[in-house]
């Protein structure tokens, strides 16, 4: 049988190893605490026409997949391109960059550009994604208007030439004004019904910007657009989006054009 001791020596050098894993255990940083940035997609690219609309901006998401806070603040080497926001910290919870591109006086060509995204403390900073865009020949010859209930065509250029700038005719059968709604559209329909048609919007404010839009148009169109193009026979300029509504399980897919000029639409002589 252990003596008395016996028992109390080795209680304590029991003691003392424990408290000895503690204070090494508390003197080293898990690693779980140091941030790292992760972001995506690895790669953007963008197609406009020399001379036409810029392309639709894209989004780029940053989020912290170590531990701690991740600070990260993203840059660019490209004149023609634009970041917003260009700073932001995560947790774990996904930030969403901007990417804007204004093709103003860039020729026609292939351009590349990097964005660096870095973060003090991160054990992968910097972190780099490519960029690409391509400056297409403008159109050479007489422009062809389309046909504003030729639906199918009008998807087809949405889906597959989404950059492309058209022009499209037809007579404004009904308008909306939504002043209750989030954004508060004005709705400038080509059919009617509207669902599963070609339709043109003309927004409250760039969500981006807060610039007025809707206030441009009430000057250029007293007193309102939806007033002075209705049963009007028009010509608007613009990229067609497609617009995915689903009713009964059923997805209507609808081309239309967002107004941000009052020189996008006229009426037609």
């Amino acid at each position: 049988m252990m003596n008395k001791h016996k028992w109390h020596s080795v209680s304590l050098l029991g003691l003392v190893l424990l408290l000895s894993s503690s204070v090494v255990a508390c003197g080293t940083s898990s690693p779980l605490s140091v941030p790292a940035i992760t972001a995506g997609p690895a790669s953007l690219s963008f197609n406009a026409q020399q001379g036409g609309a810029n392309p639709a901006s894209q989004t780029l998401s940053v989020w912290n997949s170590g531990g701690g806070t991740l600070s990260w603040a993203a840059s660019d080497n490209a004149d023609w391109l634009i970041l917003s926001p260009s700073s932001g910290s995560s947790t774990g919870e996904i930030d969403n960059i901007t990417l804007s591109v204004d093709i103003s006086g860039v020729n026609v060509g292939n351009y590349a550009a990097v964005i660096t995204i870095s973060a003090s403390g991160a054990t992968n900073t910097p972190l780099t994604i490519a960029v690409n865009l391509a400056i297409n020949p403008p159109v050479v010859g007489e422009e062809k208007v389309i046909d504003a209930l030729d639906t199918n065509r009008l998807l087809d250029i949405g889906y597959n030439h989404p950059e492309k700038v058209v022009t499209v005719e037809g007579v404004i059968v009904r308008t909306y004004y939504a002043k209750t709604s989030k954004g508060q559209p004005t709705f400038l329909d080509f059919h009617d019904p509207y669902e599963g048609y070609f339709i043109c919007i003309i927004w409250k404010e760039n969500r981006q910007t807060g610039e007025p839009i809707r206030d441009k148009f009430i000057a250029a169109f007293p007193p309102n657009p939806e007033t002075y193009f209705l049963n009007k026979e028009v010509r608007v300029k613009g990229a067609i989006n497609i617009y995915h509504r689903w009713e009964n399980n059923v997805c209507l897919c609808e081309p239309e054009i967002i107004l941000r000029e009052p020189s996008q639409i006229w009426i037609v002589e």
